[in-house]
């Protein structure tokens, strides 16, 4: 047994740690470096730390350890003959394997979850691209500046309008076809959002309380037909249909709710129930009907109904910091909308019912990442602003596809008389009545980071399925199952 001390603290990139199996040599990934240690038992040292100016990705030593694979995040990967005894270390090969195409900004996904907005780091041509069929659909060459823009689109998706400087309304298909405008002259807004209301209606606000509703008059201008100028340091969430909006005033923490009257053309106020807890973060569901929050009182998720102000449901859970609510879903298994939950604290994202709060399934999502529902509901979508969109198929979530392949994986539903079941009603492993009402099951049965290193696991002395029961004392067990009598007579 040798120990030794590296501090491995102040850096905010995983540190990953490699041992070579014939040599008593460590390979330490750390940022733009690789180290090698010497840790013989009869001492450790440093022998080895050459840095590049990109970060590396992945560190693979021989089995000897005369060789080491090091994977650079430009895509470059270097091959390193290793004398360490002599500490000769010789570049041994060079291989770009770096992918012609350009990676891509992941911005927007579009209410129906038909289409995704992206943009090439290189290039300011902006994509659509069809989420069912990864083809490109359209191509605009907007400029894009930063990554403070808000985008909405049309009901029937053949627009988009694009609000950073000025509001570019423009035609998907025909991009040319566009009209913009500086809606507040001569302002400027760190939190602005836009949606249409109808194809030729508008809503924008802004966090200092400016809000505007644009009628396009004719293919070249739009008109203002609406304007509320409340007092500053306001916060106002806007619905993606442009037909409700809250309004946050963060220093009185007070709210206030507003819906769109067609009659009389302007915005009325609407009583929600227990709008006391709606504060920060809450989400709308893309067909802008319902309003989802996190109350940090007392640890609950409310739903609302935006139109009357009716509370939907509410329901436990202890922290939250990401919301999709679900379109209305048609013949879907799961129920008639779902809503999906994620935290910073895991990275597990939660289907609930989002009428009832049932929890119908658990998926390990992409850290950092939004969650949203497109293509009507039938599917999930984690996508980051820096990485590609990660989709899992949800129409089919019945018990009979919980191990499916698709990416998802459906919790275990059930405990019978303390043994968790599998997929083909044979027990599993046996729960003990003391750890059943906090049981957390973890949504996959092996996870192992990337694929830089093969992983052996050792599964001779394990037991699966009924040779669980070999594990339990079955004289404990019969003193537990008369507590259990016991109790239940009681309460009787």
């Amino acid at each position: 047994m040798a120990s030794f001390s590296c501090d491995l603290s102040g850096s905010w990139h995983p540190l990953h740690v490699v041992h070579s199996l014939l040599t008593n040599y460590l390979f330490i990934r750390r940022g733009h470096r690789v180290e090698i240690w010497d840790v013989s038992a009869t001492g450790s040292k440093m022998i080895w730390k050459p840095a590049s100016t990109s970060h590396v990705t992945s560190i693979c030593p021989s089995s000897n350890g005369h060789r080491v694979l090091v994977g650079y995040k430009d895509g470059i990967v270097r091959m390193w003959n290793l004398d360490l005894e002599n500490l000769a270390i010789t570049q041994a090969d060079t291989a770009d394997t770096r992918d012609d195409s350009d990676e891509r900004q992941v911005i927007k996904i579009s209410p129906s979850g038909k289409m995704v907005i992206t943009r090439s780091w290189q290039s300011p041509i902006v994509e659509f691209l069809d989420t069912t069929t990864r083809e490109v659909v359209a191509r605009t060459d907007i400029e894009w500046e930063g990554s403070d823009i808000e985008i909405a689109f049309s009901p029937n998706e053949d627009q988009v309008a694009i609000l950073h400087k000025s509001l570019t309304i423009c035609d998907i298909m025909h991009p040319e076809k566009r009209v913009s405008f500086v809606p507040w002259p001569g302002k400027r807004f760190w939190k602005r959002k836009v949606a249409f209301q109808t194809c030729n209606d508008l809503v924008i606000c802004a966090d200092s309380g400016l809000l505007q509703v644009w009628h396009r008059q004719d293919h070249a201008s739009f008109k203002c037909m609406y304007f509320l100028d409340s007092e500053h340091g306001l916060s106002i969430d806007l619905a993606p249909n442009g037909l409700a909006i809250i309004v946050i005033r963060p220093l009185l923490g007070s709210t206030t709710c507003y819906s769109w009257n067609h009659e009389t053309a302007q915005f009325d106020p609407v009583h929600f129930d227990d709008q006391v807890h709606i504060l920060w973060d809450g989400e709308y569901s893309s067909d802008g009907k319902l309003f989802a929050c996190w109350s940090r009182k007392d640890s609950h998720i409310r739903v609302w109904d935006t139109q009357t102000g009716h509370l939907v449901s509410k329901f436990p859970i202890s922290s939250v910091t990401n919301i999709a609510l679900s379109p209305a879903l048609i013949n879907h298994s799961l129920g008639k909308r779902l809503i999906a939950l994620s935290s910073k604290n895991d990275w597990i994202t939660r289907l609930f019912d989002a009428y009832t709060g049932h929890l119908h399934a658990q998926i390990l999502r992409q850290p950092y990442a939004t969650t949203a529902f497109i293509r009507d509901g039938t599917a999930l979508a984690d996508y980051y602003y820096y990485s590609g969109v990660r989709i899992w198929e949800i129409a089919d979530f019945t018990a009979e596809h919980r191990h499916s392949s698709n990416g998802h994986e459906l919790m275990l539903q059930c405990i019978r008389d303390g043994w968790m079941m599998g997929q083909d009603d044979e027990p599993l492993f046996w729960v003990p009545v003391e750890n059943r009402g906090g049981l957390y099951v973890l949504p996959s049965r092996v996870l192992i980071e990337g694929s830089y290193i093969s992983t052996g696991l050792d599964f001779s002395n394990s037991r699966f399925g009924k040779k669980w029961m070999e594990c339990i004392d079955k004289g404990w067990l019969k003193v537990l199952e008369q507590k259990e009598k016991e109790i239940g007579n009681v309460l009787e």
